[in-house]
């Protein structure tokens, strides 16, 4: 039997993707989940609010703004380490409390 997959998470799998691939040395990935990034970011310091952020990742930019606000706070988005692709996939694919639909 196939497992079954909420839009919800196929959204986080999608971005999951890209940073395990950037992770593996492909940054021609970056260019992909960076506007996710910036936007969690801005969210964080109410620069941007929930209706001037991207709507492509919408999900999975709320759910980082509200999963790790201090992480981002502090994060320079113009210099995202390997460590921080790293923390910010380990909060995406953690089972946890994926927003409610």
């Amino acid at each position: 039997m196939l497992k079954s997959h909420s839009s919800q998470e196929q959204t986080f799998d999608y971005y999951a993707s890209f940073l395990r691939n950037i992770l593996e040395g492909q940054d021609k990935y970056k260019a992909l989940i960076q506007p996710v990034i910036v936007d969690a970011k801005s969210l964080v310091e109410k620069q941007k609010d929930y209706f001037s952020i991207n709507r492509n990742g919408f999900e999975v930019i709320v759910y980082l703004a509200k999963k790790a606000p201090a992480f981002f706070s502090e994060l320079n988005t113009d210099h995202v380490s390997q460590e921080d692709y790293a923390h910010i996939l380990q909060l995406i694919t953690t089972p946890s409390d994926l927003i409610p639909a």
